[in-house]
């Protein structure tokens, strides 16, 4: 089985959850694709064996060809091209590699280079878990390719838990795509509400079951229960507003480190999905 684990904002739980399932049903694959600010190494602590790069395909123009190409410029709609007098300007930090000015270019005016976006790393973690991480690089915008790639190394075949980016856009829906099941952790607020409906959005765009985990609970706010159930999207699980819990996530450690009960929980948890 292959689990997602997807949250509206960061700081909601999302890696919390996503580990702490992962080391109560280890071994297994976990691949954290918040590529933007990784931080699953905090709770299972690997020990790095290969680092790769990711780049994509750019342009770099080629001035003894003497030619330059404005169609390329006008139809990139990045603005990753601009022709000044007889230079062709590339600027690689807004090109997304569609090849599209390849196509339009007289022969050679465009050579294809490489632009490295970020990193995958492969490694081994507690309990046996094999943790592969994508890590964008300082100043890019090309979060999706690293996801690709980190997603590139999961073993088809193996149960793997999937650390997903917070929020419900591009980013998140390509680490959601290709998942049996997506657990949608959230918090007991109208905020938490709004994240979650839009993260709904996301699943059934894909034709992905999902369940819901509510993080903090116990605050007298009703409102997710009422959604989920005009929703038909079960609330699998819930975890307490509970100091020690959010004091021992703050030092790196997942739930089954708090109590072995969790572990029984978690193990349950990952049973029933499962079974859905």
């Amino acid at each position: 089985m292959i689990l997602a684990v997807a949250g509206g904002k960061g700081g909601i739980g999302k890696t919390l959850v996503a580990t702490s399932l992962a080391l109560a049903n280890a071994p297994l694959q976990f691949l954290d694709c918040d590529v933007e600010e990784p931080n699953g190494h905090f709770f299972l602590r690997p020990r790095i064996r290969k680092a790769s790069g990711v780049s994509i395909t750019v342009p770099r123009f080629r001035k003894w060809k003497g030619e330059v190409c404005p169609e390329a410029a006008e139809i990139c709609r990045y603005g990753a091209l601009a022709v000044v007098g007889e230079e062709m300007l590339v600027f690689p930090e807004l090109c997304v590699a569609c090849g599209g000015c390849f196509l339009l270019c007289p022969a050679g005016t465009l050579e294809p280079v490489d632009y490295p976006v970020g990193v995958v790393k492969e490694s081994v973690g507690r309990s046996g878990i094999e943790f592969i991480a994508g890590e964008l690089k300082v100043g890019s915008q090309r979060t999706t390719e690293v996801i690709r790639a980190a997603k590139d190394r999961l073993e088809r075949g193996r149960d793997t838990v999937v650390d997903c980016p917070p929020g419900s856009g591009r980013p998140v829906l390509e680490a959601i795509r290709g998942s049996d099941f997506c657990l949608l952790v959230t918090e007991p607020t109208p905020f938490g509400l709004h994240d979650l409906r839009g993260n709904k959005k996301l699943l059934d765009i894909l034709q992905i079951p999902g369940g819901v985990v509510i993080n903090r609970s116990g605050t007298g706010y009703d409102g997710i229960h009422r959604w989920c159930r005009e929703e038909n999207l079960p609330v699998l699980a819930e975890i307490p507003f509970d100091r020690e819990l959010a004091s021992a996530a703050a030092r790196g450690r997942t739930l089954p480190d708090v109590s072995p009960d969790w572990n029984r929980k978690l193990k349950d948890l990952w049973e029933r999905i499962k079974k859905r």
